[in-house]
């Protein structure tokens, strides 16, 4: 029998596919632990985001769009905020990266890191929009831009921990 034909071979081509997907929504559970720091629970990264982000630049081929949908639906709930949002503004990053991947396949860590500066701001801010027509008021901007100065301060380090495992994951 063939190495390719065992059933641990198979087993661990499927750990390896879906592990971006189970990876990021980890990352929404994170999000979701409270934190005891006065007046900064509502400034959280936006985990999500990175990890839609990193593996459609470096794996798009394991981050679809339904597993992108998927993680939005399930953030949009478990936050218990309008349902959509959320989803459209991890879609829009996806799409983003997905239509210059060619872009992405040769650039340094600082050009993705200023790109994806410029995808968080596009997520973020259709995001917050998008909560503002859904509520049909005026949602104070403030904490989105904390977050969104948070999240790109976590982007490195994240960023890093996936490439440590991604490291891993090719041995």
């Amino acid at each position: 029998m063939r190495q390719e034909e065992g059933v641990w071979y198979r087993l661990d081509v499927v750990a390896r596919s879906v592990s971006p997907f189970f990876v990021t929504l980890l990352l929404v559970l994170l999000g979701l632990v409270p934190l005891r720091i006065a007046d900064l629970s509502p400034i959280v990264p936006a985990l999500a985001l990175i990890g839609v982000f990193f593996w459609s630049v470096h794996r798009p081929h394991l981050m679809p769009i339904w597993a992108v949908f998927l993680i939005g639906l399930l953030q949009d709930l478990l936050i218990g905020s309008v349902i959509g949002p959320g989803i459209i503004g991890l879609l829009i990053a996806h799409a983003l990266v997905v239509w210059q991947y060619r872009f992405f396949l040769a650039a340094s860590f600082a050009v993705i890191w200023c790109a994806f500066m410029l995808v968080a701001a596009a997520a973020l801010a259709a995001t917050w929009l998008l909560n503002c027509i859904a509520m049909l008021s005026y949602v104070d901007p403030a904490p989105l831009f904390f977050q969104y100065l948070v999240t790109m301060a976590f982007y490195p380090c994240l960023a890093w921990a996936f490439l440590r495992g991604q490291r891993l994951f090719q041995r």
